[in-house]
């Protein structure tokens, strides 16, 4: 605290010297707000999929009536299980790489990268469900978006963007160069459903229930300037939070022994993020009680089940997000952010055979698509490098084994590729190009329990 003293100190003398120097810093911090505050808002992947160890191995759950799973994915489905008390407890572990590299004005000696660090090591999900006769009740708790967290202990292009913004500003009393960048960001979607389940006839059943969505990020990023004594460490540190509820709805038909049929749908949830627990050195960044909006998307999931023969079976689901709908706030230019985002959707194939009474081996894909309006305006927004979204394809195989009539443990392993993809910084002077890979695995285990 001391050595900050004396910067802030030296800082206020030369300011005081030269009152344009301020308002250049001034500007210089606006600036920084603008850019930084949205990082917590864009940072998750809105709606997850992956949600149980059953879809980890399988990519498609939507029209499915076994394990207690598909009180997320088939609520209307949850009238076919057997009478009784059914438990589903998963964790995906997460193994991700998202990079991207960059050179922001010529002068530069090198290309710089930015490049994701560490093992998202718990990603759990729960979910239980009452079953008697023609009804049932269910709830959960499991992670509806995010999930995940940006680490880049070195930095990334828009920190980058930062330190030289800053430079431009704050050259003039003597500091030349900065280094030692960090952004760490992390959002994580709890979502605690209830609902209530009926079978209106033999082949025909239905569901009505909510979610209750508890949102919490943290972000954290830093630079230390150099050119005077003492250096300047520029810091952020908060959190931000919001709650909010939204309804499910869903049905479910039963054409034959081997064909089942499956729709559900989510409303948007309002969620108004509210910063709290700001223990940066610059604290004017996001005061506690900022306010900010990031709704979670309308949804729309689809499924069709067929059983090809007693052993062979296949599934294959639709999903449809609304993200243009929601309400996620406005760029730098003042255009809806959302609406540049546009909506996506994903398709996904599953398949599985009984090799044995006890087992059951499965595989399956998913391709999503980003249907951007502007995608280089919706990359101004800063987590979008870090965090990597547009079109991708995933694989996922594994095995579900009977331990008892009761007990089934299920494990998957799961891979996603993005195609090597060149977006613009169109905030930056020159433009420049930046160079973005990523590929992803994860391991999921899950164990059912019924009663």
């Amino acid at each position: 605290m001391y050595c900050y003293a004396i910067c802030y100190l030296n800082l206020l003398i030369v300011l005081t010297k030269n009152f344009m120097k301020m308002k250049r810093l001034i500007s210089c911090f606006t600036l920084l707000f603008a850019l930084i505050f949205p990082f917590v808002a864009n940072a998750q992947m809105d709606n997850l999929a992956n949600m149980s160890a059953k879809w980890i191995r399988l990519n498609a759950r939507n029209a499915a009536f076994d394990g207690a799973d598909i009180v997320n994915y088939n609520p209307a489905g949850l009238v076919k299980l057997d009478d009784g008390l059914h438990f589903s407890l998963n964790n995906q572990t997460l193994f991700r790489s998202p990079e991207h590299k960059y050179m922001l004005n010529p002068y530069m000696t090198s290309v710089k990268e930015g490049k994701q660090d560490g093992v998202d090591a718990f990603l759990p999900s729960f979910y239980v469900a009452y079953k008697k006769g023609k009804w049932a009740l269910s709830t959960g708790a499991y992670i509806t978006g995010g999930g995940a967290s940006a680490d880049y202990p070195s930095g990334s292009v828009n920190t980058a963007m930062i330190g030289y913004q800053m430079l431009g500003t704050i050259g003039p009393m003597g500091y030349s160069n900065f280094d030692n960048q960090s952004l760490k960001a992390s959002s994580y979607y709890l979502a605690i459903p209830l609902g209530f389940s009926y079978a209106i006839a033999e082949k025909l059943s239905a569901s009505i229930g909510g979610r209750y969505i508890i949102a919490n990020n943290h972000t954290k990023a830093s630079m230390v300037f150099h050119g005077v004594s003492p250096d300047y460490l520029m810091s952020v540190d908060y959190k931000n939070e919001a709650r909010g509820f939204g309804g499910i709805i869903g049905l479910n038909y039963t054409f034959s022994d081997k064909l089942n049929v499956a729709v559900h749908y989510e409303t948007k949830v309002k969620l108004e993020f509210e910063s709290s627990d700001n223990k940066g050195t610059y604290k004017a960044l996001a005061p506690d009680g900022t306010k900010s909006d990031r709704d979670l998307p309308a949804a729309l999931y689809a499924g069709i089940a067929y059983k090809v023969t007693e052993k062979f079976a296949a599934a294959f689901d639709f999903n449809y997000y609304f993200q243009s709908k929601a309400n996620w706030g406005e760029t730098s230019g003042g255009k809806d952010l959302s609406k540049e985002a546009g909506d996506c959707y994903h398709l996904a194939l599953g398949l599985s055979y009984q090799i044995m009474p006890k087992l059951q081996l499965s595989a399956g894909c998913k391709y999503i698509h980003f249907g951007y309006s502007d995608q280089e305006l919706y990359y101004t927004q800063l987590g979008a490098y870090e965090t990597v979204k547009y079109d991708n394809f995933n694989i996922g195989i594994g095995a579900g084994y009977k331990v008892t009539d009761k007990v089934q443990i299920d494990l998957g392993i799961g891979r996603t590729f993005w195609k090597d993809k060149s977006i613009k910084a169109i905030t930056w002077p020159t433009r420049p190009e930046v160079d973005i890979t990523n590929k992803a695995y994860v391991v999921a285990l899950g164990v059912d329990v019924s009663f």
